[in-house]
């Protein structure tokens, strides 16, 4: 077998682990956001994620660092509304992620019913607080970047504050979309964060 050949089918395992990784990670969400945290173990995640116990309980040691890395998958997605998307302006790049938080993705009942869990969970678990704690800072420090960006004037010290008074502003907006959408209230949810980050 040439060395060509070793390579590819090492990039094909890597691919596979990852894929099954994921499945166990989005059974994990999907079990969260239905049932809770009682809702979540070694094997009925694996039911979920249509694997054995054992694929489950090779990657992951215990239920807790199964939640630690579904918590760190929703502070990737978190950090993914922030990031910049270079080819846009400073303004027009702060006000695009500033609209995401709305996006239909993130108005579904599942979705809003697993942050709720979620959020529940870092009030449930020193580790799960802490994961949640560094991921709000990561959120609102990239936040805080992309309003200095569009407003260089500001210091830093405002654009954490601002930054800060918007997370609060999105949070009850998910909050409040999980008790029904109500499509008028979230784009002047939206228009505010808007006008918190810009304003002169």
């Amino acid at each position: 077998m040439s060395a060509k050949s070793v390579r590819a089918m090492a990039a094909d395992e890597a691919d596979a682990k990852v894929d099954r990784q994921a499945r166990i990670l989005a059974a994990v969400l999907r079990l969260l956001s239905v049932q809770g945290i009682s809702g979540v173990s070694m094997r009925a995640v694996a039911r979920e994620a249509g694997v054995s116990l054992g694929l489950v309980n090779y990657y992951f040691e215990d239920k807790t660092s199964l939640i630690r890395a579904a918590l760190h998958r929703i502070e990737e997605q978190d950090i993914a509304i922030v990031e910049p998307d270079l080819a846009m302006g400073p303004e027009e790049r702060l006000r695009a992620s500033l609209r995401r938080v709305a996006d239909p993705e993130f108005l579904t009942t599942q979705y809003l019913s697993l942050r709720l869990q979620l959020w529940a969970l870092a009030q449930a678990h020193e580790d799960f607080e802490r994961i949640n704690t560094v991921a709000q800072e990561r959120y609102r420090a990239g936040l805080a970047a992309l309003i200095s960006a569009a407003r260089p004037g500001l210091s830093s010290e405002e654009c954490g504050e601002r930054a800060a008074d918007i997370d609060v502003v999105q949070n009850g907006l998910w909050l409040t979309a999980l008790l029904g959408l109500d499509h008028a209230s979230i784009s002047r949810s939206v228009a505010r964060c808007e006008e918190i980050a810009l304003a002169d």
